[in-house]
């Protein structure tokens, strides 16, 4: 198609344009000279008017450092742009004089196809680059508009003075009007009758239509400027599809260029799912004009998701070729609580001084805007249908909005940490209240990341992945982001199993760190593809704390039986909610382990029986539990698992061993607090069922009826501040100690009771029986019948120390008749020590002491003695005694005089010298001896005594005889003294001589002693 052009200057309102004409030929001489005529009658004929750029870009500058700080900004002139008009088939030939070519009321508009919606949706416009002979406008820069066929351009034929001042010639799309005679169409977005007293409309025509500098609608082409409805322009194409990237950042970028494309003229979307019809870009302002062009335009679109992220509005104004104001908003979420909010980054002119300078720089402003401030949750919206979120009845996020400097996650489909601008390793923390299950709400401050709407699939998990790592990275310096801190408030972690006195599931909380999960189903309304969920949380167990006393802040999660099941569910019999985490929440705090070890104290009911728990998880109804979490889910108590070896009872049987595995609430220790309107009231109640005589809870055995177990605590805090209260009972009932067969003990019941943690009040009960001697000892038992049954329970000395408790007696006893023995002064004691802490029971009994022998006497034969026995239960530590029995025979002559004395006797000890892995652990003595003492004086001058010993000793550790005979002789005289000992000692041996230096000294004790004397090196 051939073609020729004209250019047109006009200097007096610089009209500058070029005149491109298709098909049509320009006739200068006959009856048709001085016009445009059709070449090739039945072909098209088209006027092409050329504009000079009408836009420049300009690189924006992110952030002002002061005023007159602003740098040399990189500029982009567009490329020209471009007004096509097709020749009616009709008309034939046009006057070729300027006031005809600037006359487009009788041309009809040349437009790509994608500027209007096809007639059939089957037949979708490409989108491609318009044609030399279709409209194309570059307004902004590498952005090709195009208006509509309903749009027309209005302008002034001939320069327009004002005052002496002439206008700029320029353009102005508006809307054509569809009647003939010139007058417009009803306006649907104008009230006729809101006129002024002038008689002029909002838009300041007076009623014959005319405007302020008197043109009426004959003047500006047909061409109704004032009707918003209509006036509108698509974005045909971008030329970053043809051209390298910018080689600065641009607003809009080249992506943000290809949405506004796709969005406003892609009509191949109304194929897809979404059956998304293209909307325009509504436009208050376009005019072109040689110096530039004028852009007041705002698009707005409901984004399909099968464009994926991206824009989703679009604000633009630009004054004679540069900008002003450019705002593009992408739609999207913030995660993990899923609120709708907007990314919108705003590119501004900033007229800025400083300096003597007066600059007027583009800054670039980022803002996220909540747009949902409210977000409540369905509990068939998540996988465990909403058990994983306390706050299941709705987040609110009070900061309504966040300027913001993106820190973009690696593979997260476009999204971002919400920082701050002034910090960059600094995120911004929104106000956040969350309600809990019960209705409690709960302030807190966290860090929240942009999700855009229409993420891809794959790139949420990388967004939960960073979020998480966002608190376990020791590397990354956001490592705390994720981490909002509450300050001790409660939290109500699950629905509580009396709802009409919550507070079994409510706990201290010190920190929640939330997470996300992908969303049960599809969203129905649009929302965002995920869930919030709590990851994990630091809490403080206020029952622990009151029993235990002290803090013992503890790391939780919700239980899987919890999310898999309820708490209710047959799947939960534990009704478990939580259990604890390895490691610690607060970042830089040193790893613990995944259990809280609680050692009951001696001073709140543990003298007697120590339930030391290793805390796994929390009940509803149960408190704080160990053992196996999945067991107990399942109705399987196991107390092998559930108690810790330390869990004793007197120190020496294992409550694993004494309890029983049937599954019931007794069964398990139940820490309670509440809260009262005066007080905080914590509980430990624990009655478990011991189950029947068994070895392994020897050297304890029931006694009829069963043993019993309990332990009652019950502390009072005051909220006035007053001192707290406190009651600590526990019994031990019906149960026999038995030691290694040696020696039996009968309990009815062995007490203890403190209140306010004052001096504990602790009794025992011996049974009928009392106490019995087993063989070797059993000839002792005629003694048993002196014991007192009520011995321990009003004792006459009660000693309670930082270790235990200790209740004894010492008591005198008449003379004994047993065979042919005959026992005076015989005194008799005992002793029972009560650990409190790590230790065991110990019992000791003795007749008389080493220092206070008893008297003894066999057939006329005199001598003493005494016993003394100590016992624990788990073996025996010392057995101490010794009889001793003989005559004396004195004489004197006057002269002379002399005595002969024969004394025999039995000594044995048997004691455990060490429990270290020392060769020698016990040892015993055997000796038997006699003793012969004979003096003769004569005179009181000369003295002669003679003395004859002779041991036999048997020893164990190492095993060995040793008999020892000893004669002493001693002469005194006058002037004169003398003393001979002759000593005889033999040695029969086990296995060769006396052990060896090593035998009997570990290494490691040697290393201490050396260590000991070593000096400075």
């Amino acid at each position: 198609m051939s073609s020729f052009s004209r250019s047109v200057l006009r200097s007096v309102d610089l009209l500058a344009v070029r005149f491109e004409f298709f098909n049509l030929a320009l006739v200068e001489e006959g009856p048709d000279a001085g016009r445009l005529v059709r070449e090739q009658a039945g072909e098209e004929a088209f006027v092409v008017v050329h504009f000079p750029p009408q836009h420049t870009a300009e690189q924006p500058d992110p952030q002002a450092q002061g005023a007159g700080s602003a740098v040399l900004a990189r500029g982009f002139v567009s490329g020209p742009s471009r007004l096509a008009f097709r020749v009616p088939p009709g008309t034939d030939r046009l006057p070729f004089t300027l006031e005809a070519l600037l006359d487009w009321s009788s041309l009809e508009a040349s437009l790509v196809p994608a500027a209007e919606p096809p007639a059939d949706p089957a037949q979708v416009p490409p989108l491609r680059s318009p044609e030399a002979t279709e409209t194309a406008i570059e307004l902004p820069y590498r952005l090709l508009l195009s208006p509509n066929a309903g749009g027309g351009w209005a302008h002034s034929v001939g320069p327009v003075t004002h005052g002496g001042l002439t206008e700029l010639w320029h353009t102005r799309l508006g809307v054509r009007r569809a009647g003939t005679d010139g007058t417009a169409p009803p306006d649907p977005d104008r009230d006729p009758g809101d006129r002024d007293p002038s008689g002029r409309d909002p838009s300041g025509r007076d009623p014959g239509g005319r405007d302020l500098a008197g043109r009426g609608p004959a003047d500006d082409g047909r061409v109704d400027e004032e009707r918003t409805a209509g006036r509108e322009v698509r974005a045909v194409y971008s030329l970053d599809r043809d051209l390298p990237p910018p080689a600065v950042p641009t607003a809009p970028t080249p992506q943000q260029r290809d949405d506004i494309v796709r969005l406003s003229a892609d009509f191949s979307l109304l194929r897809a799912e979404e059956r998304y019809l293209p909307e325009p870009v509504g436009v208050d302002r376009l005019m072109l004009s040689s110096r530039g062009g004028w852009l007041r335009a705002r698009g707005d679109w409901d984004r399909p998701a099968s464009l994926g992220p991206g824009l989703s509005e679009w604000r633009h104004v630009a004054t004679q070729g540069r900008d002003h104001f450019v705002q593009v908003t992408e739609k999207g979420f913030l995660f993990p609580f899923g609120h709708r909010a907007v990314h919108i980054t705003i590119t501004e002119r900033v007229v800025e001084e400083g300096g003597g300078t007066r600059v007027a720089p583009l800054r670039t402003s980022e803002f996220v805007v909540v747009r949902e401030p409210v977000k409540s949750y369905a509990s068939g919206e998540f996988p465990h249908g909403g058990r994983e979120m306390p706050f299941l009845r709705g987040v609110r996020v009070v900061t309504p909005s966040a300027l913001t400097k993106p820190a973009p996650i690696a593979d997260g489909g476009g999204s971002f940490w919400i920082m701050r601008t002034d910090a960059e390793t600094a995120p911004v923390l929104f106000h956040v209240v969350g309600t809990d299950v019960t209705g409690r709400e709960t302030d807190f401050s966290v860090a929240l990341v942009f999700v855009p709407e229409g993420i891809p699939p794959q790139a949420l998990p990388k967004v939960a992945e960073a979020y998480e790592k966002a608190d376990s990275d020791p590397q990354d310096p956001g490592r705390s982001r994720r981490r909002a801190s509450v300050a001790g408030a409660d939290v109500a972690f699950a629905p509580p199993a009396d709802p009409a006195a919550p507070g079994d599931t409510t706990l201290i909380t010190q920190a929640l760190a939330f997470g996300a999960s992908a969303a049960a189903g599809a969203p129905a309304d649009g929302g965002p593809p995920f869930r919030p969920v709590l990851g994990e949380a630091e809490v403080r167990l206020p029952a622990v704390e009151q029993i235990v006393g002290g803090s013992h802040p503890a790391r939780i999660a919700l239980a899987d039986a919890f999310l898999n099941a309820g708490p209710e569910a047959a799947a939960n019999r534990a009704q478990l909610f939580a259990e604890l985490l390895p490691g610690a929440l607060p970042p830089g705090a040193p790893p613990a382990p995944g259990v809280l070890d609680v050692a009951v104290p001696a001073e709140r009911g543990a003298a007697l029986a120590r339930p030391d728990l290793a805390v796994r998880g929390l009940s509803r109804t149960l408190g704080p539990v160990g053992g196996d979490l999945s067991q107990l889910a399942e109705g399987v108590f196991d107390p092998q698992k559930f108690f810790p070896g330390s869990a004793k009872v007197l120190g020496a049987v294992r409550l694993s061993d004494l309890v029983s595995a049937e599954f019931a609430p007794d069964q398990f220790p139940r820490m309670i607090s509440r809260a009262t309107p005066t007080s905080v009231v914590t509980t430990l109640d624990w009655e478990p069922d011991t189950g029947a005589d068994r070895p392994a809870i020897r050297p304890l055995r029931p006694r009829p009826g069963g043993i019993s177990l309990s332990l009652h605590a019950r502390t009072e805090r005051p909220l006035d501040g007053s001192p707290p209260r406190s009651t600590v009972t526990t019994d031990l009932r019906n149960f026999t100690f038995d030691f290694l067969g040696v020696l039996e003990v009968h309990f009815n019941a062995l007490s203890f009771r403190s209140e306010n943690d004052g001096k504990p009040d602790v009794s025992a009960e011996l049974a009928s029986e009392g106490v019995v001697f087993k063989p070797p000892l059993s000839f002792l038992n005629t003694l048993r019948r002196f014991i007192p049954a009520d011995g321990f329970s009003d004792p006459p000395a009660l000693e309670v120390g930082p270790t235990g408790a200790t209740v004894g007696y010492s008591l005198a006893l008449p003379p004994v008749e047993a065979g042919v023995f005959a026992l005076k002064n015989v005194k008799l004691g005992a002793s029972l020590h009560l650990p409190f802490t790590d230790g065991r029971a110990s019992l000791r009994f003795n007749f008389s002491e080493r220092h206070d022998e008893f008297l003894l006497s066999v057939q006329g034969i005199g001598g003493g003695g005494f016993f003394t026995m100590a016992l624990g239960l788990d073996g025996i530590e010392t057995i101490e005694a010794a009889l001793e029995f003989g005559a004396s025979v004195s004489l004197n002559l006057g002269v002379a005089s002399g005595s002969v004395s024969v004394m025999a006797g039995v000594y044995f000890r048997h004691r455990v010298l060490d429990r270290t892995p020392v060769p020698v652990l016990e040892k015993t003595e055997l000796t038997g001896y006699l003793r012969i003492n004979g003096e003769v004086e004569v005179l009181g001058l000369v003295s002669v005594s003679i003395e004859l010993f002779m041991g036999l000793t048997y020893e164990t550790g190492p095993e060995r005889i040793e008999g020892v005979a000893t004669l002493t002789v001693k002469i005194d005289l006058t002037l004169f003294s003398k003393s001979v000992e002759l000593t005889v000692r033999r040695t029969f041996a086990r296995g060769g001589d006396d052990p060896a230096f090593g035998d009997v000294v570990a290494e490691e004790d040697w290393a201490a002693y050396a260590d000991a004397f070593a000096g400075p090196v």
